[in-house]
């Protein structure tokens, strides 16, 4: 009876394991490595490096589950009737016509050779070429030779190769659950077997597969190559490990793992970018030896982002501040990437693209041609952004559309839209156009000039879309005040202010009280939140809004709602006369200065009587010391300042509501919303900032401000001589306040990257 033949090999040297801790860890013991589960796994560089039922996968030694085909391995498992350490149905003893052999698949078999070399595959043949030559496939004992199928229905059998396993690529770790493998053709390779975790095996006659991950966890993908007879390959293998990171972040941080991710003092990510980070302070062109001792410094400062420049010139990706025609004297993208360096740290690129002349699809090809022959720098846990300003958002969009065909980076790019300041003026066609980057254009993130009119508002209406935000450039000077207002409002902070001082600012346990009643559900929830760190430990507290003052007791205020359109997107808390609203405070707790040196005070408002006589308190602390944030007026002219208390005496800076002197804001008005912050910090200046400009300082102080022995109000001044407690009430809307505690904070030179 004639009969295929086909010697299929699982040889032990492709899948073997090895066992590593099971203990989430960040330090590992020597010979281990850290692996992309959290846990501390055997080093290999090859799975003979493993134990039983293990890959070598990334250098590491991970689990395979299920366990595969142990046949060859020297041990009878349960199944096997033998196996003698390989996959080989090996032949008689010379002399011998008869004998019994374990065969590959780890089965006895009984063998006779009394007909081999006849033509005729009979008995207990695999084969017969008409010969007993060996090294032809078929053996000199008429069995199928180690990596050979032979025909034998043929006569006399035609034996050919078996091609050689493939090579397989895919991704040692992916943040997403549709994995991709592709793989080479070997040489005689018709058609492929593959299989997932030991699954059932499907054949293909692609060089790639694709499979939907369920769970997080090892996916060890197995392929043969096979020839035209079905004769297969043993199984090459390559492990893939699904981890999501940062799932507790914001929408546009998820999928990061770098550990120490610039976090505010309420634990929210904000990542800190490091500006222009490859020429000098004043745009002064660098040297790729000089770019990289930047970016080195930067790495070495911890800074979560690295902003590089794109230009072409002439088909060369340059790294530059603006587009280019030569590259000489400039580095390339390429020479900055290829530093071990930065391509082995997980600070992330953040690169603008400043090209505004060449073919965006050539562009989009040369600049992901590049990253795809670096992936160390577009991979699980490392996305990157490209960004670009409005007017150049068409190479956004010719390196999105490109990016299916990069399927191994595809998932891990941001894009974002920076604007400029006051780019779009009305409010309603700004956020018409948020919108459209987000469900349009299917965008990540957007970036606002740092001194943006109405920027707390952008930022919540921005969130609500679940967009990114960012804002650029925090410069040197009061580097740290600007950082501190805004980390809070903001989800990335781009800074010419040092990376490290910049993270320093941003995590510091200084919060007395933070509120933000934008991000309500709806007008009729019955509480905000009071949220603190000032301990280490972030805390929330609700507060009863809405509650109607009494005559021993001020009330609370209620919840105005705004939709998109308004400068305050979401709730604010209302305190408008107009509205029938009186003797209304929020308290904030207790905000004494830990070390009383000063106070830094943010508030988000819209005033409603801006021509008064005696004061509306906006955010205050002031009953004989603290600090107040407030409108006074004298019947004649009305002014906004911010004031503590030293030696007794009140210091304030204060500007004319109708003539503020800041660009910008050249008068006050009763429409649009006021993001404020003032700030003193025990050895200097008292300061008051209306929509992120300042003009001077009310003076030049030592000495700590004096303890109030009140806690803070929003919307009204503690009194505790009055019957009510409280006096001094605001008329006007307040969606967000935060009172930190504010140190002279004099970080050594230099103070910018």
């Amino acid at each position: 009876m004639k009969r295929l033949m086909a010697i299929l090999l699982f040889p032990a040297v492709l899948l073997a394991c090895a066992s590593g801790s099971g203990k989430k860890t960040t330090d590992c013991d020597e010979g281990l490595g850290l692996g992309t589960d959290g846990r501390c796994h055997v080093v290999c560089e090859d799975v003979d490096d493993c134990g039983d039922c293990q890959a070598c996968t990334g250098d590491l030694c991970y689990d395979l589950s299920p366990c595969p085909d142990l046949c060859g391995n020297g041990d009878v498992d349960e199944g096997e009737g033998c196996d003698d350490g390989n996959t080989v149905t090996e032949g008689c003893a010379v002399g011998e016509t008869t004998c019994t052999v374990c065969d590959a698949t780890c089965q006895w078999r009984d063998i006779d050779l009394t007909a081999c070399g006849d033509g005729e595959t009979t008995g207990t043949e695999e084969c017969d070429d008409g010969g007993t030559a060996p090294a032809d496939g078929c053996s000199a004992s008429c069995l199928v030779e180690a990596d050979w199928s032979c025909d034998a229905t043929q006569t006399p059998s035609v034996c050919i190769p078996i091609p050689d396993p493939p090579v397989i690529e895919g991704e040692a770790s992916a943040g997403h659950d549709d994995l991709y493998w592709r793989w080479s053709t070997p040489e005689g390779a018709v058609s492929f077997l593959a299989r997932v975790n030991s699954g059932a095996e499907s054949e293909t006659a692609a060089a790639e597969t694709t499979h939907t991950a369920a769970n997080e966890g090892l996916y060890t993908l197995e392929v043969r190559a096979c020839n035209v007879q079905g004769g297969c390959s043993a199984p090459a293998s390559f492990g893939t490990q699904l981890v999501y990171h940062g799932a507790a972040w914001r929408p546009v941080w998820r999928g990061v793992a770098k550990a120490d991710l610039t976090a505010n003092a309420l634990g929210e990510a904000v990542p800190v970018s490091c500006h222009n980070c490859y020429n000098g302070p004043a745009d002064e062109v660098y040297t790729t030896a000089e770019a990289l001792t930047k970016i080195r410094l930067a790495i070495s400062r911890r800074a979560d982002l690295i902003e590089l420049d794109l230009a072409d010139a002439l088909g060369t990706l340059c790294v530059n501040h603006g587009d280019l025609d030569d590259c000489t004297g400039h580095p390339t993208l390429v020479s900055l990437l290829d530093d071990p360096t930065f391509a082995d740290a997980d600070a992330m690129l953040f690169m603008e693209i400043k090209e505004g002349t060449a073919d965006p699809d050539a562009f989009a090809v040369a600049l992901l041609d590049i990253l795809d022959a670096r992936r160390k720098f577009v991979r699980n846990g490392r996305p990157v952004f490209i960004r670009s300003f409005a007017a150049l958002s068409r190479y956004l969009e010719a390196i999105k559309a490109r990016l299916p065909e990069y399927p191994f980076i595809k998932d891990y790019f941001r894009f974002s839209v920076l604007y400029s300041r006051n780019a779009i003026a009305e409010v309603a066609a700004f956020h018409t156009e948020l919108a459209r980057v987000r469900d349009t254009l299917g965008y990540d993130m957007v970036e606002f000039e740092y001194r943006q009119k109405n920027l707390p508002g952008l930022t919540m209406y921005a969130r609500s879309l679940d967009l990114g935000t960012g804002v650029y450039t925090i410069p040197g000077s009061f580097g740290e005040a600007f950082i501190a207002a805004l980390r809070h409002e903001v989800d990335q902070i781009t800074a010419e202010f040092r990376a490290d001082y910049a993270r320093a600012v941003i995590s510091e346990t200084n919060l007395l009280a933070y509120v933000n009643a934008a991000g309500c559900t709806s007008a009729a929830d019955s509480t905000v939140a009071v949220l603190r760190n000032n301990t280490g430990t972030a805390q929330s507290t609700p507060v009863t809004v809405g509650v109607a003052p009494t005559a021993s007791a001020f009330g609370t205020p209620p919840l105005w709602y705004d939709g998109p359109g308004e400068d305050r997107f979401g709730c604010s808390m209302d305190f408008r006369s107009s509205q029938g609203i009186t003797g209304r405070a929020l308290p904030l707790g207790a905000t004494s200065s830990q070390n009383t040196q000063g106070f830094f005070v943010t508030a988000y408002v819209n005033f409603d009587a801006l021509s008064l006589t005696g004061t509306h308190a906006i955010v205050n602390n002031a009953e004989a010391g603290g600090f107040a944030l407030e409108l006074y007026g004298d019947g004649a002219t009305t002014v906004l300042r911010f004031g503590v208390n030293i030696g007794g005496t009140y210091r304030y800076q204060s500007y004319n509501v109708a003539a503020t002197g800041l660009p910008g804001n050249a008068a006050l008005n009763g429409t649009d919303g006021y993001y404020l912050f003032g700030a003193y910090d025990g050895d200097g200046g008292v300061y008051l900032w209306i929509d992120q400009e300042a003009l001077g300082s009310g003076g030049t102080f030592t000495g700590n401000v004096t303890t109030s022995s009140q806690p803070a109000l929003a919307g009204a001044d503690p009194q505790p001589s009055e019957p009510t407690d409280a006096r001094f009430f605001f008329d006007g809307l307040i969606q967000q306040v935060s009172v930190l505690d504010w140190i002279n904070h004099s970080f050594p030179a230099p103070i910018v990257n």
